[in-house]
């Protein structure tokens, strides 16, 4: 084999152990940052929802995950401008010691409660979010028998509009929610099951 070939596999070998470095540390760096924005946002939920705090809850909810949705997604003005940076959907459990399943005013107050506490921090961070989804588990369990998990899945222009406009609460959330859903535009979703997430693209 010529000299200046081995050469020239030489580098081209040298650049993509380069790359394949890159691409490992960079994963790395986007994991590590997601799970302390999780600690972050998990804070401000004990803060704002501790256990005591509403009814039917004897625990503080908790970030179960913060799953990543394609960087080629849309952004948030329907532009692809943002670079590689992707979009987040953090998903929230709240787990309701109730048997029966509960009414959708006291689901969207909660929902309502959640968005207010963690939503500052996202944008904060300037994460660019694709919705939000807030998971309810409820009704009887144990070994042979699950529970229910049912979620409310919130765009991010309506989560803003709860700390943005002091007239709009859980019941006009509950209305602009529940005419996205009947529309089927977007990703928000009213008490869809959570196997069914949108952060499971």
């Amino acid at each position: 084999m010529p000299g200046s070939l081995v050469a020239v596999l030489g580098v081209v070998a040298a650049f993509l152990s380069g790359l394949s470095i890159a691409m490992v540390v960079r994963h790395r760096r986007r994991r590590h940052a997601r799970s302390e924005l999780a600690s972050a946002l998990d804070d401000r939920l004990a803060e704002a929802l501790g256990p005591g705090t509403g009814s039917h809850l004897e625990r503080s909810p908790t970030v179960r995950r913060i799953a990543v949705v394609d960087a080629d997604a849309e952004s948030r003005d329907g532009s692809a401008d943002e670079g590689d940076r992707p979009m987040l959907v953090p998903i929230v459990r709240v787990d309701l010691e109730t048997t029966d399943a509960p009414g959708m005013e006291l689901v969207l107050e909660y929902v309502a409660d959640v968005l207010e506490a963690i939503q500052p921090e996202l944008e904060a961070r300037d994460e660019r979010v694709r919705c939000y989804d807030v998971e309810f588990t409820f009704g009887p369990g144990g070994l042979i028998v699950a529970g229910e998990c049912r979620r409310v899945s919130v765009a991010p222009d309506l989560a803003a509009r709860l700390l943005e406009d002091e007239r709009y609460g859980a019941f006009e959330l509950l209305r602009d929610v529940e005419r996205a859903d009947r529309d089927g535009d977007g990703p928000t979703v009213l008490w869809d099951d959570c196997r069914s997430s949108t952060g499971r693209h």
